[in-house]
């Protein structure tokens, strides 16, 4: 008989229920249209082999993370999450991620362009050549917003050698440059035509146009962005605060947002 004795293996413990019932019914809901109601609470329960309490607590989960809308006395119905633009510095990918989703990026042109064919907004530090990167941003496979991106020309190597169908932000980092401040500039559009068409939308349909200009920590400036957000998915959050002046009167401090330490 051995000295000693084979430690007996460690199980592993098991995720709750309702978290397992969370995970199959979000992947399902993905591919269902909004405004599809799911199937009441007790046959559901059924499905699954739990109580309704057990299956209530998914649904709450659902319903926090935006994919859900329960009515009193008609049921659950398919949503999309709304993703909040907040105050601090994060890029798409990272704001997918956050809320579950899925981020990924369609090419759609990479082309070296004078810098005076841009507007006087872009990359104002740059008086020759820029790099314009146009991309349809897409969560869980559906489209979210159409960006055109200027850089400087001597990131062309960089950017080429980066996969631009995942995040830009993150082939910068791998090359050293970090964003670490962003001036932004939000207002309501209609989508064109061929923004309603990338974007699964009516034409004319609302659209969020965010003008984005990030900056290094010396202050110049590595990107600017105009992106094109579906206005049922996107919403801006911002934060401010009340300070007064020499005359005792109220004003309210811009706000940098800049990159959390």
């Amino acid at each position: 008989m051995n000295a000693q004795r084979e430690a007996a293996p460690t199980k592993r413990a098991q995720p709750p229920k309702y978290r397992e019932i969370t995970s199959v019914l979000r992947d399902e809901l993905r591919s269902q249209a909004i405004g599809t109601q799911l199937a009441p609470e007790r046959e559901l329960a059924e499905r699954f082999s739990v109580s309704r309490m057990t299956l209530r607590q998914a649904l709450d989960e659902l319903e926090a993370e935006g994919r859900i809308a329960r009515v009193r006395g008609s049921g659950s119905f398919v949503r999309r999450p709304t993703v909040a633009m907040g105050p601090t510095l994060t890029s798409f990918t990272e704001d997918m991620r956050t809320r579950g989703l899925q981020p990924s990026s369609r090419l759609l042109g990479f082309e070296r362009i004078d810098s005076g064919t841009a507007s006087g907004e872009m990359l104002a530090e740059v008086t020759d050549e820029v790099i314009r990167i146009e991309r349809l941003r897409l969560a869980d496979d559906e489209p979210m917003c159409i960006e055109v991106a200027l850089f400087p020309v001597h990131l062309q190597r960089m950017l080429e050698s980066g996969d631009l169908e995942k995040s830009v932000h993150a082939i910068l980092r791998a090359g050293g440059i970090e964003l670490t401040s962003l001036d932004r500039r939000v207002r309501a559009v209609a989508a064109g035509p061929r923004e309603s068409r990338l974007l699964g939308l009516p034409e004319g349909a609302p659209a969020l146009e965010v003008f984005d200009i990030f900056r290094d920590s010396s202050g110049l400036t590595v990107q600017w962005a105009r992106s094109r957000y579906r206005a049922d998915r996107y919403e801006v959050m911002t934060r401010t605060n009340r300070i007064d002046n020499d005359r005792g009167d109220s004003a309210v401090r811009h706000q940098r947002t800049t990159a959390p330490q």
